[in-house]
């Protein structure tokens, strides 16, 4: 092989690397944040819930409710540190746009249709999805932060 087929294939394994790797990251990070989303939803309602209920059939001892209550304050705090649903938004599109990526580059559509630049043109793609990721995490930390 030559010197420039070598560079083009690796390249090629390093722009793929990059974009399979982004996409597999953002898909596992997605699915992390869109379950963790759901179970404390759903712990947050069903807790909510039964502050009232607990307090009809408990109506002699005020600190079940009191637990409760606490326990609902903790999930909504968790919720704004963790960010969650934010995350499980961002991520998915993220792990999308990516996968167009991939598409356009596996079929040779524009802008993967000059072989000279294919895969300088995926590694830009990939890191202009990650940094605008990046960028929509740091404008979400940066709203929740102020007071």
């Amino acid at each position: 092989m030559t010197e420039l087929a070598l560079d083009s294939a690796s390249n090629l394994n390093y722009s793929m690397s990059l974009a399979d790797d982004s996409y597999d990251w953002y898909k596992k990070h997605s699915i992390r944040a869109r379950r963790a989303y759901k179970i404390s939803e759903t712990a947050l309602l069903v807790v909510s819930a039964s502050i009232p209920t607990s307090a009809v059939f408990v109506s002699q001892d005020v600190r079940v409710p009191a637990v409760l209550g606490a326990v609902v304050v903790i999930l909504s705090g968790l919720r704004s540190v963790f960010h969650w649903q934010d995350n499980y938004l961002r991520f998915s599109a993220a792990r999308e746009a990516v996968e167009a990526e991939r598409r356009l580059y596996h079929t040779g559509a524009a802008p993967y249709d000059d072989p000279a630049t294919i895969d300088q043109v995926l590694a830009e793609a990939v890191s202009r999805i990650e940094q605008g990721e990046m960028r929509g995490w740091v404008k979400v930390a940066a709203a929740r932060s102020k007071p």
